[in-house]
């Protein structure tokens, strides 16, 4: 007598029917809660209060933990979300031999640890020692300067630029970071062809490994309609000595100026100065000097003057 092979005498439906059912069985099974090793992985996240920065902040704590079956098994499996905590939240402990190495006091991380995780229970931490690297941070008031772009239609200009609300903010971070920086960024932005004020909020761009006092700052950009307009001017000699005389060639320049509409009515000859600096002159090795205007109501923009430098000549009275 032959004997067949087992497949023989069962049915491709009955496999598929016994998968389907070990599914589901393994599936009611993962809703249960359980209690088992894990290990969490941590960041510990550096905070504007503290006096140390860490340095490598990611980790990973094993630990003894309560929760349902699914969450157990997506941290035996490596694939749990990265559990975050303050440093403000922790309690260090020097080690000792090392200024920079600290370990964390385990009840104070177990505080953190079930205060993050909501949906574990965490009974008890197994690793011995949970150590940071630190360094000393400082704190630096930096100038905020914008990336906004504002284009103006024609016949319209901007007047005093892009004004952010704050100007400047307090950054915090190790110092070889902050010696890296000169300034805090906005977020760039563009506007085209405006004919109005342009106002709002924009984010701060914030660097690797420093922390901001805020991460927006308000902005506003007035826009008005503008004509040019150009003036003869005569050109005088600020700060000469007493006792001394200029004459300057040429004596009178041709200024052009872009003037907001509203402060056309100020713009006169005889409220504007032309002028260059004694000082200037004397440091200058071919006796020209560039000229300056003084006086402009705000907003104004000087186009060109012409000649751009003239030639003092002094002589004593």
């Amino acid at each position: 007598m032959r004997y067949r092979k087992i497949s023989h005498y069962i049915k491709p439906s009955f496999w598929v029917f016994l998968l389907i059912a070990a599914l589901l069985w393994y599936g009611d099974k993962l809703g249960d809660r359980y209690t088992t090793e894990v290990v969490l992985p941590v960041e510990v996240q550096n905070d504007f209060s503290s006096r140390l920065w860490i340095e490598d902040p990611l980790g990973d704590v094993t630990c003894r933990a309560e929760g349902v079956g699914s969450k157990l098994m997506a941290y035996k499996m490596r694939m749990g979300e990265r559990i975050t905590i303050p440093m403000s939240q922790l309690t260090l402990i020097p080690v000792r031999g090392s200024k920079q190495t600290f370990r964390v006091d385990k009840n104070s991380l177990t505080g953190a640890l079930a205060g993050s995780v909501k949906d574990l229970r965490i009974h008890e931490i197994l690793d011995t020692a949970f150590t940071i690297n630190v360094s000393p941070v400082e704190l630096r008031r930096m100038a905020l300067r914008s990336r906004i772009e504002v284009e103006t239609a024609r016949q319209y200009m901007s007047v005093g630029g892009v004004r952010l609300d704050p100007d400047s903010v307090d950054v915090r971070g190790p110092r070889a970071v902050l010696d890296t920086m000169e300034a805090v960024f906005t977020r760039p932005r563009h506007y085209a062809e405006v004919k109005t004020t342009v106002s709002g909020r924009i984010d701060l761009e914030q660097p690797d490994g420093i922390l901001l006092s805020t991460k927006q700052a308000a902005y506003r950009a007035e826009v008005v309609p503008f004509t040019q307009h150009t003036l003869e001017l005569p050109v005088r000699v600020e700060n000469i000595p007493s006792g001394m005389m200029a004459t300057i060639v040429p004596s009178r320049v041709r200024v052009v100026v872009n003037v907001p509409l509203r402060d056309y009515e100020r713009i006169r000859e005889e409220r504007l100065h032309a002028y260059v600096d004694y000082t200037s002159v004397r440091k200058e090795q071919s006796g020209k000097c560039a000229v300056r205007i003084d006086s402009l109501p705000a907003g104004t923009q000087v186009v060109r003057v012409e000649p751009q430098f003239v030639e003092p000549f002094f002589t004593r009275r």
